[in-house]
């Protein structure tokens, strides 16, 4: 499993991974902050969990979610690490 946590210039983050592993990410999601919802707005979906929204993309078979907020953005941190085997 690969997944990248990639710091955008605006100062939040973008948790990106390859198809083949969203059904981790989803699980991962679901442990550590409980159940998402989600609205499918076009080519993007917005995702909440864990008291904070999300953009979901997937184009060119190259899913991520994107944080909106600082907050969010140490939400994909968790979600990395735990995807990664990592606890720092």
């Amino acid at each position: 499993m690969t997944v990248a946590l990639l710091s955008l210039p605006d100062g939040t983050s973008s948790l990106e991974f390859a198809p083949d592993d969203l059904e981790s990410v989803q699980q991962a999601i679901s442990h550590l902050f409980g159940k998402a919802s989600s609205e499918l707005r076009g080519s993007y979906s917005r995702i909440a969990f864990g008291g904070e929204n999300f953009l979901f993309e997937q184009e060119w078979d190259a899913p991520c979610l994107i944080a909106s907020t600082e907050g969010g953005s140490l939400l994909l941190a968790q979600i990395e690490r735990r995807l990664s085997g990592t606890t720092s």
